[in-house]
């Protein structure tokens, strides 16, 4: 390039002064001068006088795939999956969404039965170490429950309330079920109330006891009376039962023989298999007449059967399988129950299974054993059942030991169911010389005085049938409460005064004569269970009159063919 006008090139720098210039660098010893140096990395040669390849870089471990199997390999060939046929897809996606679904199921359930376990009241009712429960050895492994009805439709204070004890043997193949007369007098000890305060120990009515103290004092009279251990406390509102029967679709309640806890309600169910809805099982909750059931154990027996039905249902498959229906059931069962602290839906599944899956003599029932009826202490207006002491010890005491009711409670038991059902399964018997028949009465009711005793626990009673006696005619003596024990309604009569006895009977349906020494020439009306009302009753007849009806009727009665059996309504097979 020729060089910029007007641009000289310079001259050479001169050398600083004092500095040489250096000399080539001697090769290190031991090394031969004229051998080339190697680079260190050498150049990669595409040309044709090249004969080396580089080598190839290690595959990456868990990144690069393996290296194909050839000569000398010992990896085994991968080879690739068959596409999924669409049949198959289609299988796996369906399993998949039903998994889905039962998870999601499965989730809401035990969310829905933690909410109601947690949504049911609780109460601080129990007390196991009390100093009234008998040998707790004794009953290790067993179970009992307290099972108490309240707010019972057509009744108010005591009689509202009904109580049921079931005692479960610990290899929950038997149970024993025992009632308590709501007013049956009881001993209740000190015990804590709902507010916090001890209750002092008292004498009273056993329904007072929750009435008046709350369930933990009911506990401890249940404790002191029986011995027992009570584990679970479970309350039933039972004005809000019907709404639960409603709740699962209604309810299959079967009875074996139509017996007198039956025949106490207002509105009875025949023998066999009958469907409620809650409308019909609020009529059958109801008492029927005054006096039908002076101790309570027909309203009792009655809720346990509806009772255990409707939780039999309530866990059955297909109410557990209809999430709606089970969903409205427990909603509602959490507003119509109050269990104690400890007390969890597994345990109602278990006192159902004892209330109604146990096979035939599996379950034991039992009334308490009593005394008397209708007993009103000096200074009280309220009238009390006295129970026999001894032989509730002696029941509770096999309940206990064994969770057997003694063979003579148990042979009483089925002796009432059996007289029960036989009026309707047998034919009807020649009328007896002391049993009001056919034969024309021979007495006026003006010209009979009758004395008017309460043996139930309905208060007034006595004298409301006083007043039906006299507006028939009838002249009333003394009124007051009988100081025995009655099953039934009575009419009392001395030797000699058969005839205006059985014009008092007439006036009383069901009412059966007992003769008595004791009482000399005197008719006594003793109300009893079953009493329904007085009716008028027909003009005496001449006695000459008299005979031959009677004779007419007896020679019919003996022509007539007995009633069939087969068409008879004696014991059902239930289950």
């Amino acid at each position: 390039m020729p060089p910029l006008p007007g641009v000289h090139p310079s001259a050479p720098v001169p050398p600083l002064p004092g500095v040489h210039r250096s000399g080539p660098v001697p090769p290190l010893p031991g090394t031969d001068g004229a051998r080339p140096s190697t680079p260190l990395f050498p150049p990669l040669s595409s040309g044709a006088g090249s004969s080396r390849r580089p080598a190839p870089l290690p595959p990456i471990p868990g990144r690069d795939p393996s290296a194909p199997s050839g000569s000398g390999s010992t990896r085994r060939p991968v080879t690739a999956r068959p596409p999924r046929s669409p049949a198959r897809r289609r299988l796996v996606r369906a399993g998949l969404a039903l998994a889905a679904v039962l998870g999601l199921a499965l989730a809401y359930h035990l969310g829905l039965y933690s909410y109601v376990d947690r949504d049911i009241a609780r109460v601080a009712a129990l007390a196991p170490d009390g100093p009234e429960v008998i040998a707790p050895q004794w009953q290790e492994g067993t179970t009992t429950y307290l099972v108490v009805g309240t707010d019972l439709p057509g009744t108010e204070g005591p009689a509202s309330v009904t109580s049921l004890l079931v005692h479960v043997a610990a290899d929950e193949e038997r149970a024993v079920l025992v009632s308590v007369p709501p007013t049956a007098m009881v001993d209740t000890p000190a015990c804590p109330t709902g507010d916090g305060d001890v209750r002092e120990a008292v004498s009273e009515a056993f329904a007072s006891s929750l009435l008046t103290g709350g369930p933990a004092c009911m506990v401890r009279a249940v404790q002191q009376l029986s011995g027992l251990r009570v584990d679970h406390y479970l309350s039933v509102d039972l004005g809000r039962l019907p709404s639960l029967v409603d709740a699962v679709g209604g309810v299959s309640v079967c009875l074996p023989t139509a017996g007198p806890a039956d025949a106490a309600s207002a509105a009875p169910l025949p023998a066999g298999s009958s469907r409620l809805t809650g409308e019909r099982a609020t009529r059958y909750l109801t008492p029927g007449d005054a006096g039908s059931d002076v101790t309570g154990a027909a309203a009792a027996e009655r809720a346990q059967l509806l009772l255990s039905a409707t939780l039999r249902t309530a866990v059955s498959a297909g109410t557990l399988a209809n999430t709606p229906e089970l969903t409205r059931f427990l909603t509602r069962a959490a507003d119509a129950l109050t269990v104690d602290e400890q007390t969890t839906l597994g345990d109602l599944r278990t006192l159902a299974a004892a209330l109604g899956d146990l096979e035939g003599g599996a379950v034991q029932r039992a009334g308490l054993p009593v005394a008397q009826v209708g007993y009103v202490p000096a200074g009280s207006d309220h009238a009390y059942v006295l129970l026999d002491g001894a032989r509730v010890r002696s029941l509770f005491d096999d309940v206990i030991q064994k969770t057997r009711v003694p063979e003579e409670l148990a042979a009483a038991e089925v002796a009432a169911a059996t007289a029960a059902a036989e009026p309707a399964a047998q034919p009807a018997a020649e009328p007896s010389a002391t049993t009001p028949g056919p034969q024309p009465l021979t007495v006026a009711s003006a010209a009979v005085t009758v004395d008017v005793l309460n043996g139930t626990a309905t208060q007034g009673l006595a004298s409301t049938v006083a007043d039906q006696l006299r507006a028939q005619g009838f002249t009333v003596g003394q009124v007051g409460n009988e100081t025995g024990t009655v099953n039934e309604t009575v009419v009392r009569h001395g030797p000699g005064v058969l005839e205006p006895a059985r014009t008092v009977a007439a006036a009383v349906p069901g009412a059966v004569l007992q003769p008595s020494d004791a009482i000399g020439d005197t008719v006594q009306l003793v109300i009893g269970p079953g009493f329904t009302q007085v009716v008028p009753v027909p003009a005496p007849a001449p006695a000459a009159v008299a005979e031959a009806p009677a004779a007419e009727t007896a020679v019919v009665d003996t022509t007539t063919p007995p009633a069939d059996p087969a068409t008879g309504t004696g014991p059902v097979r239930c289950g």
